[in-house]
């Protein structure tokens, strides 16, 4: 098990630290059982493998207490359908595999890939000014993901940033200078272009930012001036 790594019981979770940042796993103990809910990666540590040193050094901390696992975290029950030698900790009745789809995406020149697993927590088009000026088009097509569901799986090296806010860390290929993904790290949430990713159907269910919208889409979803409230915007729509 890795130095850096602990068991924070006064924060009911698994810290990793790495490079002057801390990795975790959020559980809950009850007497001989232990429950995953949530792992969390910082940004500045994506695509460097460390969601899954985290996840090997939980699970062995698991087996090390002797205590029987149930997993509500989806990147920790991702990791186990991919390393089956942990399935025995698993409590009865629980599964490690369920059954949910991946997807892949890549950049222009094909240097950097990425993975995405399950489905997105939003997926919409963006017409905000950013966006606008980010891809050279009045519309993104976003899809918005659990960032512990995406994955760099190729050319991590290659990926430069860009954030103009905090908001919002946008992701690009140093080799071609296409686009991948933008990861939003206050809502956890990573948007991976649709249009990108192999095999996957976009169902829009909103367009957002339309008060800076340069074109009109006469679709009849809703269309939020900024942001929906469970995104932290205003809730406010606006016609089509």
């Amino acid at each position: 098990m890795a130095e850096d790594f602990r068991d924070n019981e006064a924060r009911e979770r698994f810290e990793l630290d790495v490079e002057g940042h801390n990795a975790f796993v959020t559980y809950r103990k009850s007497p001989g059982a232990i429950t995953l809910v949530h792992t969390e990666v910082p940004p500045e540590l994506g695509g460097k493998g460390v969601g899954s040193k985290l996840a090997r050094a939980t699970l062995e901390a698991v087996r090390t207490q002797g205590r029987r696992l149930t997993v509500e975290c989806d990147f920790i029950r991702n990791f186990m359908s991919k390393h089956t030698g942990y399935d025995d900790l698993l409590a009865p009745g629980q599964a490690a595999s369920t059954n949910t789809a991946t997807y892949k995406a890549g950049c222009f020149c094909g240097a950097v890939e990425v993975e995405v697993t399950g489905k997105p927590v939003f997926a919409g088009y963006c017409h905000c000014a950013d966006c606008q000026a980010w891809s050279a088009a009045p519309i993104n097509a976003f899809s918005l993901w659990k960032s512990g569901d995406v994955r760099v799986t190729k050319g991590a090296s290659e990926i430069g940033t860009y954030h103009k806010t905090e908001n919002s860390y946008r992701k690009f290929c140093k080799v071609c200078g296409g686009h991948i993904m933008t990861e939003h790290p206050r809502m956890r949430l990573t948007d991976v272009y649709a249009n990108l990713l192999r095999g996957y159907t976009h169902e829009p269910t909103l367009h957002a930012n339309y008060a800076s919208k340069t074109l009109s889409v006469k679709d009849g979803l809703p269309k939020y001036s900024d942001l929906p409230a469970d995104l932290g915007g205003s809730g406010e729509t606006l016609p089509d």
